[in-house]
């Protein structure tokens, strides 16, 4: 045996839908999450004025469910006054319901119709909203607890019959509502003995209610649209960052996509929806869910305005390079055709620093950059784009959103010609190595086959996108059969031969 002599890079990029156009027929609507709406002594005025300055078109309401007062509406005189002042600005309202405390999460079936009842009281009180979010970052224990029984998630299971209650519950009241699940954060540990923040990652979080859903025999449908949050991993994140798998980031819009498909393919839950999707040597149409992002939002420098409380909790970023992010990911939304709308959190800050400082407002109700500003902003991209894809962003992120994808062959696969960057190390010893990456968990098996020795496998799995093995000592030429599974879906599968030299 020789030193390092071939390595193999299974390489899957960004694992997203092949798309031949951008321009969408249409474009998501573009507004904010913004409960100082429903809680100004103006009823709003002034910010839903402000909106519609921006061309911004809607506005996500938290509606918090007390499950010590279950049928008692949180909120509803400030509510009563902010609906129809939305509705005389032309601002769709959109309700996300959710338990005012984590420990108030309906684990159960009776809980979950306690709380789906009330979620159909209130919609009946308010009919002018027509878009109702159910839940809110069940991935995380500051919004659901529990989230894990013992080593195993338990809050997707729990979520899937609230789900399932709330869907029949809300379309039996009115079949025209448009139900939306869940507002899943963009980031999770997986660690449930972590000490802090024990949570799930969304693409892994979606794959337990997919099982779930499945194991519940349901062949009707949990929800309309799925929404999803993109805040930057770290604050000073460009928006072309996105995350590394299984999380997900604005961009990361394929990377959900995909976990959708994994979930619920072949189900009685649309997962795509009319929607070319790409393979190798196959064009295949399935149903991909309309999806909906009610939160993202960067935060900025606040050290020199006065109004502003405590320390800021995070590293921030300037007025003017928030103005530019923002002019990004609403070119970005409306170059994505699965995309209904997309949500600025929020569109006034908070004074306190040690919550949002990512508005469009400063507290003293002053423009930032992001709001105005004729060449970088939320007003401009939006009149920029005029119902088009502008296509500016798209070149610029394009490959984080729809390089290769598919459903089978699962894996695009490089030669080592190539020269595919993957991270390598030297292992002591010297050998032939075969070296395992992609853009998601999978399962891995190689076959080593050679005349005159028994053929020897090796299997493994690589939760986090790599894997390496090493051909037994004493083997010399011949081949390494590779078989890939996808840790999401096992029906995934790719299978690759590399021929090997002594």
């Amino acid at each position: 045996m020789v030193a390092l002599k071939r390595i193999l890079a299974v390489v899957l990029g960004a694992l997203a839908l092949g798309v031949t156009g951008v321009a969408s027929a249409s474009n998501p609507q573009i507004g904010f999450a913004e409960d100082q709406t429903k809680y100004a002594s103006d009823a709003g005025t002034f910010l839903f004025n402000e909106m519609n300055k921006l061309g911004t078109t809607t506005n996500r309401v938290a509606v918090f469910y007390n499950a010590d007062a279950p049928t008692t509406i949180q909120d509803q005189a400030f509510l009563d006054r902010m609906v129809p002042n939305a509705q005389a600005h032309h601002i769709q309202v959109v309700f996300a319901i959710y338990p005012q405390k984590p420990t108030m999460a309906p684990t159960n079936p009776a809980a979950a119709d306690t709380f789906c009842n009330y979620a159909v009281q209130v919609m009946k009180r308010y009919p002018y909203v027509r878009k109702v979010i159910i839940g809110n970052e069940p991935n995380q224990p500051r919004f659901w607890q529990p989230i894990w029984n013992g080593s195993q998630p338990a809050s997707p299971a729990a979520m899937e019959v609230v789900l399932a209650s709330c869907y029949d519950k809300l379309k039996a009241f009115d079949s025209s509502l448009d139900v939306i699940a869940v507002g899943l954060s963009p980031r999770g540990n997986d660690n449930p003995g972590a000490s802090d923040n024990s949570s799930i990652s969304p693409v892994r979080w979606i794959a337990a209610l997919g099982k779930a859903y499945r194991a519940s025999g349901r062949k009707t449908p949990l929800f309309d649209e799925w929404s999803w949050h993109c805040y930057p991993n770290i604050n000073t994140d460009e928006v072309e960052t996105g995350y590394a798998w299984p999380n997900t980031g604005c961009v990361n819009a394929a990377r959900v996509k995909l976990a959708l498909w994994d979930a619920f393919n072949g189900t009685g839950q649309p997962a795509l929806e009319g929607y070319p999707i790409s393979t190798t040597g196959t064009t295949l149409y399935g149903r991909v869910a309309k999806m909906f992002i009610d939160e993202t939002g960067w935060q900025v420098d606040t050290s020199n305005r006065q109004g502003y409380v405590n320390n800021e909790n995070v590293p921030v970023i300037t007025e003017q390079k928030q103005a530019e992010d923002y002019e990004k990911l609403v070119h970005l939304a409306n170059c994505e055709p699965t995309l209904t709308a997309f949500h600025i959190f929020h569109e006034i800050d908070e004074a306190d620093r040690t919550g949002f400082q990512s508005g469009v407002l400063r507290v003293d109700s002053s423009e930032r950059p992001s709001a105005t500003d004729p060449t970088n902003s939320v007003q401009h991209a939006i009149a920029a784009d005029k119902g088009q894809c502008s296509g500016g962003v798209w070149q610029t992120i394009g490959q984080f959103l729809y390089s290769n994808i598919a459903v089978a062959p699962l894996y695009k696969t490089f030669p080592y010609q190539n020269k595919v960057p993957f991270a390598t190390k030297v292992i002591q010893g010297g050998g032939i190595y075969v070296a395992l990456q992609a853009g998601e968990g999978f399962t891995w098996s190689v076959t080593f086959k050679f005349k005159r020795l028994p053929a020897k496998t090796a299997t493994g799995s690589a939760p986090r996108t790599v894997a390496s093995t090493k051909v037994p000592a004493g083997y010399g030429k011949g081949t390494a059969v590779i078989v890939l599974k996808a840790e999401t879906n096992p029906a995934r599968t790719t299978t690759v031969t590399l021929n090997l030299a002594g």
